[in-house]
């Protein structure tokens, strides 16, 4: 290690690691403290797992991997995720799991939590791969004129239309993007196209399949470029769910599973194999509870709403894109799910994780899927096709609920997270929030626009 720091002339390393609500937190630290903090990594306060998106401290219960004191964890660095900095000299970054002073991993790290599937699938004799589509909206206004107007009214950086794919648009934010896949390239994440999404000043970022833990470093490392270029630019973006009254951001999770080397997603002539008819099962099976990974917040529900691409009903069908659940089983290169109730955001490591596990979940109960649907998923009769949950204390319940699913991802992890999102619920109904409204409320925006 320290002759790569050597080499590369580094003199300060910044550590990132990944709260639940999926803020990147570290610290900048010297060459010397750096190297000498190895392999533990620095200690941080476990605040960083034990605080709100707003900053209230969760106070009101603890769980066993917190001390009864305040006290610390610390981040052990992936050194495999070093890399420099793309936008200053002689800093490097690198991407840190949280774990206590023994170095086991604490139970609410989410990157830990991902692992955890992936030794549970490894066990299994299967392999992951997997890809994220990120949206975002970006807009004109400088980030201080937006706090000013509490992020409400700002100009699109794009025509003023609701049309989806349009290169005029893509070239008015042509010197924004250029600048993104620049420093994305420095950093090592790998995209495949990106292109102007359906909302006013909406774009979206393909990026290239690999490991699941990588793919989900991609996400977090492609939102903290784009919210620097969008900085350095004078402008500001944001990956909240439902930032306005158009289509909200989605985060469209893909990924395929092999065994022995061979895929399971792949159905030559619609022969769907016994594994990939119950890792569907699994998945529809818990349809309900993982929305609480995939809508986080109190906003994530305001883009679920018919005919507006977000998915309304826990449904899979193949190529489907209204379904909750699409499936591409018939060309043996490109065979895949793709999960696509994730809002703009939610947490990469905790959504794949969640998927996984059910997955996991309904190849343990052999669970058979219902019948795929065919049709557009909006406007059915809520009496054959009932709703997602349409809240996050609603998704919290059905989670609670899900023992399956809180089996494989473990019981004390599940437990904290779902006071978190309860705490979410109480924060809103407490602080500001206008629990009868039907539109995105200030309160939303001055808590997640910025952040998310």
């Amino acid at each position: 290690m320290p002759a790569w720091l050597d080499e590369h002339d580094v003199r300060w390393v910044k550590t990132e690691g990944v709260s639940l609500d999926g803020l990147v937190v570290g610290k900048h630290l010297g060459r010397e403290k750096f190297a000498g903090s190895l392999p533990l990594g620095n200690a941080i306060t476990e605040l960083v797992l034990g605080y709100d998106i707003g900053g209230t401290p969760y106070l009101a219960w603890w769980d066993a991997w917190r001390a009864d004191a305040l006290g610390d964890i610390f981040q052990r660095p992936d050194l495999d995720t070093l890399v420099l900095a793309p936008d200053r000299p002689r800093t490097a970054n690198v991407l840190c799991d949280f774990v206590d002073e023994h170095g086991a991993a604490v139970p609410s790290c989410p990157r830990g939590v991902l692992r955890r599937m992936l030794d549970v699938l490894a066990s299994r004799g299967f392999e992951v791969r997997a890809a994220f589509e990120l949206e975002a909206m970006l807009f004109t206004d400088s980030l201080e004129s937006a706090r000013r107007r509490h992020f409400d009214g700002l100009t699109p950086m794009a025509t003023n239309i609701p049309v989806g794919y349009l290169h005029h648009n893509s070239r008015q934010q042509l010197a924004f993007v250029d600048e993104v896949l620049a420093r994305l390239e420095a950093l090592g994440v790998a995209v495949e196209g990106w292109h102007d999404e359906a909302a006013p000043g909406q774009f979206e970022l393909n990026l290239e399949p690999t490991d699941p833990l990588t793919a989900c470093d991609a996400v977090v490392r492609a939102k903290q470029v784009l919210r620097d270029v969008a900085l350095d630019q004078g402008h500001v973006v944001t990956g909240m769910a439902k930032p306005s009254a158009e289509y909200g951001n989605g985060l469209h999770v893909h990924h395929s599973l092999t065994h022995d080397g061979e895929p399971v997603f792949y159905a030559p002539d619609g022969a769907m194999s016994a594994t990939m008819q119950h890792w569907i099962g699994g998945l529809m099976a818990s349809a309900d509870a993982l929305t609480s990974f995939a809508c986080p917040t109190i906003n994530s529900y305001r883009r679920m709403v018919g005919f507006a691409a977000a998915p309304t009903i826990a449904s899979w069908g193949e190529d489907n894109k209204s379904a909750a659940i699409r499936t591409l089983s018939i060309a043996p290169r490109s065979a895949r799910i793709e999960y696509r109730v994730a809002g703009g955001d939610a947490n990469p490591y905790l959504v794949l994780a969640s998927v996984l596990a059910a997955g996991i979940a309904g190849l343990d109960r052999a669970v058979e899927p219902p019948p795929p649907i065919a049709v557009s998923g909006w406007g059915l009769p809520p009496d054959r096709f009932p709703p997602l949950p349409t809240s996050i204390t609603r998704a919290a319940d059905a989670l609670e609920a899900d023992a399956a699913l809180t089996g494989v991802l473990g019981a004390d992890f599940v437990r904290y997270w779902l006071n978190t999102r309860r705490w979410e619920w109480l924060m809103f109904h407490t602080t500001g929030g206008d629990p009868i409204a039907t539109t995105v409320t200030p309160w939303e925006l001055d808590r997640y626009f910025e952040l998310l």
